[in-house]
């Protein structure tokens, strides 16, 4: 009887474990599906400028794709509803919220 227990709650303990994995590995291919939407077409949303002392400088909104340079700090949106135009920002803070 002993033993059947420790088989059912090793069962059990597989299966969660099993159950997390899965839960982990949807998220991180949602993530995944959604990146490379993000840097093949882009994303529907609205991105602002600020100074570095707060002062909005500029605002955009449509489909956009974002380019970041993790060396220079350099932003480049790609605003593929102004016919492509490229914008490179340097020295500004930059905040990106999907419509």
């Amino acid at each position: 009887m002993n033993k059947k227990r420790k088989g059912i709650e090793m069962k059990k303990l597989l299966l969660g474990i099993a159950v997390l994995g899965l839960t982990v590995s949807c998220a991180r291919w949602e993530d995944t599906q959604k990146d490379w939407e993000s840097d093949t077409k882009g994303l529907k949303r609205t991105v602002q400028i600020y100074t570095l002392d707060g002062k909005l400088l500029k605002e955009y909104k449509g489909m956009i794709r974002l380019r970041d340079s993790d060396e220079s700090g350099r932003i480049s949106l790609n605003l593929i509803s102004e016919n492509n135009r490229r914008v490179t920002i340097d020295n500004a803070i930059v905040i990106t919220e999907e419509d």
